[in-house]
């Protein structure tokens, strides 16, 4: 009787597995056709902005805001002024200057304008450049340290192109 069991569920099994394949073929499919469509709408909806896009390009002889020459400082790595722990910052940034070109007295300054990074990054807490307020006002305190570094408002903005704390 055992040997009936086990040659009754054998047959069993290949159309389970048959069953299981063809299955999953459907299901495949059915994936396949609608990411086509998902990507089919896509691809006509970018045309479509593609179009708007060049309808709303600013018309010839309207002047584009200027943008000036940017200077990228190497990256600071500083310790922040929290008493309770021992608290990072590393940053990098780069510079824009109003004009099109690096003022010519710049680079003999870049050891005194890092001083006073350096300094004003380490003054900072945690809490103080955890904010996007914090950090729009650490911005704001490093332009007006490094023009008067360089005795002149020749720095437009500063920009940070990288923002760790631990």
């Amino acid at each position: 009787m055992a040997e009936e069991e086990a040659a009754a569920a054998e047959p069993a099994a290949p159309e389970k597995k048959g069953g299981r394949g063809k299955l999953l073929l459907l299901v495949g499919g059915v994936v396949l056709l609608v990411g086509g469509g998902v990507g089919a709408w896509f691809g006509l909806l970018r045309g479509h902005r593609g179009a708007e896009a060049k309808s709303e390009a600013p018309a010839e002889g309207t002047k584009l805001p200027e943008h000036g020459a940017l200077v990228a400082l190497d990256p600071f790595i500083v310790n922040l002024g929290d008493e309770d722990r021992a608290r990072y910052l590393k940053t990098t940034l780069q510079l824009e200057f109003y004009d099109a070109k690096v003022p010519e007295v710049f680079p003999t300054l870049v050891p005194q304008i890092r001083d006073l990074l350096i300094t004003l990054f380490s003054s900072r807490t945690f809490a103080e450049v955890r904010t996007p307020e914090g950090k729009l006002e650490l911005r704001e305190d490093a332009i007006n340290r490094i023009n008067r570094a360089l005795n002149k408002d020749l720095v437009k903005a500063v920009y940070f192109t990288e923002f760790v704390v631990q």
